[in-house]
C-alpha cells in the first residue's frame, strides 16, 4: 500500500473514531441491547407448529379472547397453542390459549416499553435525526474498512495486537450489520409496502387475517405481527404456497420474503436466538476495539507527553542535557522549589514547544555543552526553531554545565541564551557557568534563584559527582581485522579495580588523557552483576593524517589503544549516565541501534539481561561496515541470542553484498515489528553511534515509519519523537 494512502487511512481510522466516539458508541450499545429481543421472544415461545392454523378458526379464537382487537401479534405453536401478546399502559402481557376451545392456558410473562425506546434511540436518537445515524453508519463503515489494510493480523499478546487480530477475524459479521443498516436506510433489500399514512388506525389481528383470506384466498396461518404501527404482517399458506400478506386499511400485498434477509440480518432475527447472540457478539466486539483503540491512543498520547510536576505549574525548569547531569539538576531543581512552596514543572526542552515558555512566569534552563561547543543533540531542534520565536515577556535564567579544558567552555548555555535574548526574552540573573563538577555551584545558583522568587528551598541534597577510580587494564583485543583496509581499528579493553564499584551499563568512564587535557568519556559495556570490579569499554583509535603524511592519533583513544599495556594503571572517573542505563522497570522491552563502537553501551545491557533474567524482551540492531571484519562483539551476542537472552538480533553490513545497508534500512524493512514494540509494548529505544550518520538516519527513518503508521505527517511524527526523547521513550548517547 502506498504510504500517503496508508497515512489518509489511518488518519481516517483513528479521528473518525475519537470524534464520533460518543455517537458510535450509542449506536453500538443500543444495536448490542436490541440483539436480546430475539433471543427473549425465542425463549418465551414455544416450538413453531408444524402446519398452520385454520385461518377461520384463528379469526373465531381471535374474536373471543381479543374482541377489542388489542393484540399485538399472534403466533402458532404446536399442539395448537396460540400465543397472544396484548399491549396495554406501556406494557406487553403474553397469553396462550387454546385454539380449539379458546381457553386460556399460561401467562408467559411481560414486557416493558424498553426495547421499544431502546430502537427508537438507536434509529433516531428519539429526535427525529434519523439522517445523523445514517451518516454516522456510513462513517462507521469507513472505519471499520480502514482497520484492516493498516495491519496483518498476527498473534501478538498486546493490547493492539488483540486490537488488530479482533478486528480481522470479526471483519465480516460487523461489516455485514453496518451494512445492511446503510440498506435499511436507503430502503434496499426491503419489502414493499402497502400505502401508510401517518394518521391511519392500526389493523387489528383478525381484520388483518380475514382481509388477507379475501384478497388472496389464505386459508392457514402461521403468525401475524405488526408493522410501521399501522399494517400488520400476515404469514402463512394461500394457493400459490407460503406467503406473507402484508395488510393496511389501504390494501394488501403478498410478498415471498418478508421482512427480507438484509432487516433479518441486521436485527438478528434469522434464527431466532442464535442470530440474536451473533450480533450481540458483533456488538460486543466493536465496543472492544473501539475502547482497545482509544485506550492505546490515550497510552501513547501520555507517554508523549511525560513530564513531572505540577499540573497548573507557573515556573519551568528545562533541561538540555548530554550525559543525565543536567537533566539529574533539573529535577532536583524541581524537587527544591516544590519543597518552597512553588507550581512547578520539569520538562527536557525536546518536549517543549516554544510558545509554552511565555505561559510561565519565570524559566529556568539547565543547560550542557556537547562536542565542539554545540548543544546536545536532543535540543538542536528547539535551539533552531527559537530563531523566528517571538518570547517578548518571556522571563529566564540558565545555568550553563562545561569544562574549562575544552575550547568552547559552556557554549552550548551561550548558544541557547543568546537564541532566547534575541527572540525577546528577558534575562532575569546572569548566566552562572559550571566547570567540571556541579554540585557547589549548582547550589550557589540555586540560592539565587530561591533569593530571586522570594522563597525558601527544600532540604534536596547535592547530586553525587563524578567517581575517582584506579583502574588496571587487564586483556586488551582487536575486534576488526587487521588484514582488511576497510574496517577501522576497534579494541575491546577489560580494566579492572582494586574496590567494588557503584555503575550501571551505559554509564560513562572518563578519560583524560593528559594534564591540561579535556576528559573524553566512553560507554561501559559491562554490569557489575558479573564483577563489580570490572569495566568493559569498546574503543575506536582516531586517527587522521597531517600534511606531511604521519599519522596523528586521538590522544585519548591512542592511549587506550596503542599506549596502555597490559598491567599499566589508568586514573579515571565514573560518572553516572542515567538517562542511557537499561529500564529501571525489568519487563519494559528495549531496542536497541548501534553502528560501530555504538555497540559498546549495549553489550553491557544484554549481560545484565542475561545475568538477572529480566522478563523485557530485548532486539539488538546493529550495523557496520563488513560481518567477516567488524561485527564486534559477534560471537558473544549470537550466543546470547541462542540462549534467549537477546530476543532478537539483526545485523547490517553496508558493504557486503546482501549486506542488508544500513540501520536505518533495518528498521524500514521491520517496521511493522517496531511499531508493534514502540507503541503496543512500550518499548525504549536506544540509539548510539555517530550523531551525523547514525543519529540522524535513524531520525528519519523512525519520523517516516511514524507517519505511515500513525497516518501523520512527518512534520508531526518528528514533533512526537522529540516528546519521546522528553519522556525518555527514545534515548539517543551520540557523538559528533
Amino acid at each position: 500500500m502506498p504510504p500517503y494512502l496508508k497515512r489518509t487511512l489511518s488518519w481516517l481510522h483513528r479521528w473518525l473514531t475519537l470524534i464520533l466516539l460518543p455517537l458510535f458508541a450509542l449506536i453500538i450499545i443500543t444495536g448490542a441491547i436490541l440483539s436480546f429481543d430475539p433471543i427473549l421472544d425465542d425463549l418465551r415461545s414455544g416450538s413453531a407448529a408444524e402446519a398452520p392454523a385454520d385461518a377461520v378458526a384463528l379469526v373465531q379464537l381471535l374474536n373471543q379472547v381479543d374482541p377489542g382487537q388489542r393484540a399485538r401479534s399472534v403466533v402458532v405453536e404446536e399442539g395448537r397453542v396460540v400465543l397472544l401478546e396484548f399491549r396495554e399502559q406501556g406494557r406487553s402481557q403474553f397469553m396462550t390459549f387454546d385454539l380449539d376451545t379458546g381457553e386460556s392456558l399460561e401467562h408467559r410473562g411481560e414486557r416493558g416499553d424498553f426495547f421499544n425506546t431502546v430502537k427508537h434511540l438507536h434509529k433516531d436518537l428519539l429526535l427525529d435525526a434519523a439522517i445523523v445515524v445514517e451518516i454516522a453508519t456510513y462513517l462507521m463503515v469507513l472505519v471499520i474498512i480502514a482497520g484492516p489494510f493498516l495491519a496483518w493480523p498476527r498473534l501478538r499478546r498486546t493490547l493492539m495486537g488483540w486490537h488488530t487480530l479482533g478486528g480481522w477475524v470479526a471483519l465480516p459479521l460487523v461489516l455485514m450489520i453496518a451494512v445492511t443498516g446503510i440498506l435499511m436506510s436507503l430502503h434496499i433489500g426491503t419489502p414493499r409496502l402497502p400505502p401508510l399514512h401517518p394518521d391511519d388506525r392500526p389493523v387489528g389481528m383478525a381484520s388483518a387475517i380475514e382481509q388477507a383470506m379475501a384478497s388472496g384466498d389464505l386459508s392457514g396461518v402461521r403468525e401475524v405481527t405488526r408493522v410501521k404501527r399501522s399494517a400488520a404482517a400476515v404469514r402463512g399458506v394461500d394457493p400459490v404456497g407460503e406467503a406473507v400478506h402484508v395488510v393496511s386499511r389501504h390494501g394488501v400485498i403478498r410478498q415471498d420474503h418478508f421482512p427480507g434477509l438484509v432487516k433479518e440480518l441486521h436485527e438478528g432475527t434469522w434464527s431466532g436466538a442464535w442470530s440474536g447472540m451473533l450480533n450481540l457478539l458483533a456488538s460486543v466486539i466493536l465496543m472492544g476495539l473501539m475502547g482497545t483503540g482509544l485506550w492505546s491512543w490515550e497510552r501513547r498520547r501520555r507517554q508523549s507527553r511525560r513530564r513531572s510536576g505540577d499540573a497548573h505549574a507557573d515556573i519551568l525548569v528545562a533541561h538540555a542535557s548530554q550525559t543525565g547531569t543536567a537533566a539529574k539538576l533539573a529535577d532536583l531543581t524541581r524537587q527544591a522549589l516544590q519543597a518552597g512552596g512553588s507550581r512547578v514543572l520539569h520538562a527536557s526542552v525536546a518536549g517543549l514547544s516554544v510558545a509554552e515558555l511565555k505561559g510561565f512566569r519565570q524559566v529556568f534552563l539547565i543547560v550542557s555543552t556537547a562536542g565542539e561547543g554545540q548543544v546536545p543533540e536532543q535540543a538542536r531542534s528547539f535551539l533552531k526553531v527559537l530563531g523566528g520565536a517571538d518570547l517578548a515577556g518571556c522571563r529566564f535564567s540558565v545555568l550553563a554545565l562545561g569544562d574549562r579544558s575544552y575550547t568552547h567552555f559552556c557554549r552550548g548555555g551561550e548558544q541557547l541564551r543568546a537564541a532566547l535574548l534575541a527572540a525577546g526574552g528577558v534575562e532575569v540573573l546572569p548566566m552562572m557557568t559550571v566547570d567540571g563538577d556541579p554540585a557547589a555551584d549548582w547550589r550557589r545558583w540555586l540560592d539565587q534563584v530561591a533569593a530571586q522568587l522570594g522563597i525558601g528551598l527544600g532540604d534536596v541534597a547535592a547530586p553525587q559527582g563524578d567517581q575517582p577510580v584506579r583502574l588496571t587494564l587487564r586483556e586488551r583485543r582487536q575486534l576488526n581485522d587487521p588484514a582488511d583496509p576497510d574496517t577501522h581499528e576497534v579494541w575491546s579493553l577489560r580494566f579492572e579495580s582494586d574496590v567494588p564499584l557503584t555503575f550501571r551499563p551505559g554509564d560513562l568512564l572518563l578519560v583524560r588523557p593528559a594534564a591540561g587535557e579535556p576528559a573524553r568519556p566512553y560507554s561501559i559495556g559491562s554490569t557489575p552483576d558479573e564483577d563489580p570490579r570490572s569495566i568493559l569499554l569498546t574503543v575506536a583509535l582516531v586517527s587522521h593524517r597531517e600534511a606531511d603524511g604521519a599519522e596523528r592519533l586521538g590522544k585519548a583513544s591512542g592511549l587506550l589503544c596503542r599506549q596502555l599495556k597490559e598491567g599499566d594503571v589508568l586514573e579515571g572517573r565514573l560518572r553516572a549516565h542515567p538517562d542511557f542505563n537499561p529500564p529501571e522497570d525489568p519487563a519494559r522491552p528495549m531496542i536497541m541501534l548501534a553502528a560501530g563502537c555504538g555497540i559498546s553501551p549495549f553489550v553491557g545491557f544484554i549481560a545484565e539481561q542475561a545475568f538477572r533474567k529480566r522478563p523485557g524482551p530485548t532486539w539488538l540492531i546493529f550495523g557496520n561496515r563488513k560481518r567477516a571484519g567488524d561485527f564486534f562483539h559477534g560471537e558473544q551476542l549470537a550466543a546470547w541470542h541462542r540462549a534467549g537472552d537477546l530476543d532478537r538480533l539483526d545485523a547490517v553490513f553496508s558493504r557486503d553484498p546482501e549486506g542488508g545497508g544500513y540501520v536505518q534500512d533495518q528498521l524500514h524493512a521491520a517496521a511493522d515489528e517496531l511499531m508493534t514494540w514502540v507503541l503496543e509494548r512500550d518499548a525504549v529505544i536506544y540509539v548510539c553511534g555517530n550523531a551525523r550518520t547514525l543519529g540522524q538516519g535513524v531520525r528519519t527513518a523512525l519520523a517516516e515509519i511514524l507517519a505511515a503508521r500513525e497516518g501523520v505527517t512527518v512534520d508531526e511524527a518528528v514533533r512526537r519523537l522529540q516528546a519521546w526523547e522528553a519522556g525518555g521513550k527514545l534515548r539517543m548517547d551520540l557523538i559528533d
